[in-house]
């Protein structure tokens, strides 16, 4: 990519990029709506009922389950209300019609969740991979 001009600069999930603000607060208003019906428990929603809602985006499992991988930030197998408004964020651009990115960008990442967690044994509420969706 050439700088600012380069193709899809700023686009997707590079929207923000040369932004102060976190991009994914401009919607975090709307998402945080939601994330407050799904019952949080401790300020994070389970998994299920964090897929009940990703489900209604009508994307594929393996597309939602690559947005559960990158919105999980601390790989605990729940969403906060940061790590929810970024899933909603990643299945926006997806929605859109772009590519998601193979990592979540560090402008995608809010300070919050810079810090590293372990990751524990909950990595996906569910969602199937391709393989698996193959092997069934």
């Amino acid at each position: 990519m050439s700088g600012p001009f380069g193709h899809g600069y700023g686009e997707g999930a590079s929207e923000g990029i040369d932004e102060l603000e976190w991009v994914v607060g401009r919607d975090k208003p709307t998402y945080d709506e939601i994330f407050y019906t799904l019952s949080p428990i401790n300020g994070k929603v389970s998994g299920a009922a964090a897929k009940k809602e990703m489900l209604k985006s009508k994307l594929p499992n393996t597309v939602l389950g690559k947005i559960w991988k990158l919105a999980d930030v601390d790989k605990d197998g729940l969403l906060d209300d940061e790590e929810f408004a970024l899933a909603n964020h990643l299945i926006k651009v997806k929605l859109e019609g772009h590519e998601l990115p193979p990592t979540l960008p560090d402008h995608l990442s809010n300070e919050k969740h810079e810090q590293h967690h372990p990751p524990s044994s909950c990595e996906s509420p569910g969602f199937l991979t391709h393989r698996e969706e193959v092997l069934l």
